[in-house]
């Protein structure tokens, strides 16, 4: 059974004109959600021996590939670094690359995740992953909901200025008009959520922001 493991990344680097990014899909040494470890060499074998197999999906759906590993560094000391290759002539994968650029240039993490089968683990301590079967790493379409849910862990968007300058960037970028109809969803659900700020009195101050956002955006 394949199973999957999400991580909350950083860019590495990412590169608009070709559309090219650079990210950990993994990282080595570390107690993941599941309670496992992955070992450093722990995807050695599966790369070099299926690397032309390994796919990049959007939300580990089989049928929506965005795009090809172009390179994946399983020597490097601080995780399973990828480079990916975008389809810039689908719809679905400039999407999906559009979010990753307006989370990079946000300062926002966004979410990477492997599909994998765990083939050997450590005899000692079970809870080390020591080879790992790599069927495909997907990148994951849920940033808006993550982000505006934490939002006041971030780094850069802890305020109700920063949820809107963060919806409206979204709005000058390439998008699909099914895309923006997502963002516009998360951005009416937003208003009905409960949150920290209740208690400082400064929903009404949200709930305005986006109202004359809204309007400004001419949603409905």
């Amino acid at each position: 059974m394949e199973l999957f493991k999400q991580l909350s990344y950083n860019l590495k680097d990412l590169d608009e004109e070709k559309g090219v990014v650079v990210a950990y899909a993994n990282v080595y040494n570390n107690t993941d959600d599941d309670g496992d470890i992955s070992a450093y060499g722990s995807f050695t074998k599966t790369v070099s021996e299926s690397f032309k197999r390994i796919r990049v999906l959007k939300d580990h759906d089989p049928r929506l590939m965005i795009g090809v590993p172009l390179h994946i560094d399983t020597t490097d000391s601080y995780g399973l670094l990828t480079t990916t290759q975008f389809n810039m002539q689908k719809q679905l994968s400039r999407d999906m690359f559009t979010d990753v650029k307006l989370m990079h240039e946000s300062g926002l993490n966004a979410e990477l995740s492997i599909g994998y089968r765990v083939m050997k683990r450590d005899e000692k301590q079970k809870s080390i992953i020591t080879e790992y079967m790599l069927r495909e790493y997907s990148f994951l379409s849920n940033w808006a909901a993550n982000e505006l849910a934490t939002v006041r862990d971030s780094k850069s968007v802890k305020s109700v200025n920063g949820i809107l300058e963060l919806i409206e960037k979204s709005y000058n970028l390439d998008y699909s008009d099914s895309r923006l109809r997502q963002i516009e969803t998360i951005l009416k659900s937003l208003s009905n959520e409960p949150s920290e700020t209740d208690t400082l009195n400064e929903k009404p101050i949200i709930l305005d922001s986006l109202k004359s956002l809204t309007q400004s955006l001419n949603l409905k």
